[in-house]
């Protein structure tokens, strides 16, 4: 995108509240004049969004202008009140952009081993939500590109926002955001998998891959879908560290009356996580230890990564 305004140029963007007021109950109580607008902040207890009024520059050059309001929310100095939303591993690629259709795309090198769930959230919502506020601009796409992930093919993730993709609540709740999240079921024959969109919401305490697997043991409510996992089985235990999740899971997992093959079983997991932006492979556990096979035929005691050739393509 656009170079980073002048040091002098950024000293004549006024903050009209240091880090920002805090809202109380709703947004946009105040009135805003025509070159102002909303930037946002994580507070302290990153429970919430702050609200900050923020003058813009009058320059014609648009990428400038997105340029100056990622780089406020970078360098956000940590107040009472709040602190930056973007992680200190994530870089914005400074490029020409420009509204096409009235989607504004920009894009990130990231390292997401450093960077928690809710960081994340908070990153995507503050900047999604403060350059949504500019002229013409309708939807806000984000592309984050893992540079510690050697394959260009997965490296790059792209979410697109609009004003529909986040509901501002201030308290106990905290900051929701609507999306969506890519399951792998088994289609009718049983064969293969199929990628399945499923709508959720996000808070700041949510742990998207317990989410993933939770709607996964859900099974599929569309038809053509076929659920992959018993609805009996028991989250164990799930975390994810250095781009690894590692699930345990109960028994039921390990059902042998389960007439799927192996590999759909496995990989419905596996896919549906490794589709996460901050998993990369997937270790699986039986009451905290590795465990040589499968239902007695797969090798199971290693990493697995994501399996494209069992997955039904769309169209």
């Amino acid at each position: 995108m656009r170079k980073v305004l002048s040091i002098i140029m950024l000293l004549s963007l006024i903050f009209l509240s240091a880090c920002g007021k805090q809202a109380k109950k709703e947004e946009n109580t105040q009135e805003l004049n025509p070159n102002q607008i909303y930037i946002y902040y994580v507070n302290l207890e990153k429970t919430d969004m702050v609200q900050s009024v923020y003058t813009l520059s009058f320059s014609d050059n648009f990428s400038e202008k997105v340029s100056t309001l990622i780089e406020s929310l970078k360098n956000a100095e940590v107040t009472s009140e709040c602190q930056s939303p973007i992680p200190e591993d994530f870089t914005y690629m400074d490029r020409p952009v420009e509204v096409v259709n009235g989607t504004l795309e920009v894009s990130f090198n990231v390292i997401y081993d450093n960077v928690n769930a809710e960081g994340l959230l908070f990153f995507k919502s503050c900047v999604a939500k403060t350059l949504l506020q500019l002229d013409g601009v309708s939807n806000v796409t984000i592309n984050m590109t893992d540079i510690a992930n050697p394959d260009p093919e997965t490296a790059t993730v792209s979410e697109t926002f609009n004003d529909d993709s986040f509901i501002m609540s201030y308290g106990e709740s905290g900051n929701i955001q609507r999306g969506n999240i890519v399951l792998y079921f088994a289609s009718d024959s049983g064969e293969t998998l199929k990628a399945y969109r499923k709508s959720v919401e996000i808070t700041n305490t949510t742990s998207l891959d317990r989410l993933v697997v939770e709607s996964l043991i859900e099974g599929p409510a569309r038809e053509g879908y076929k659920a992959t996992l018993s609805s009996d089985t028991v989250i164990n235990n799930i975390a994810v560290k250095d781009g690894i999740c590692y699930v345990d899971l109960s028994d039921e997992f390990y059902n042998m009356d389960n007439p799927l093959k192996n590999d759909i079983i496995v990989y419905s997991v596996v896919n549906s996580l490794v589709d996460l932006p901050n998993v990369s492979k997937v270790q699986f556990l039986k009451e905290g230890e590795r465990i040589p096979f499968y239902r007695e035929t797969l090798p199971f005691d290693g990493l697995f990564e994501r399996n494209l050739d069992i997955v039904e393509q769309e169209g």
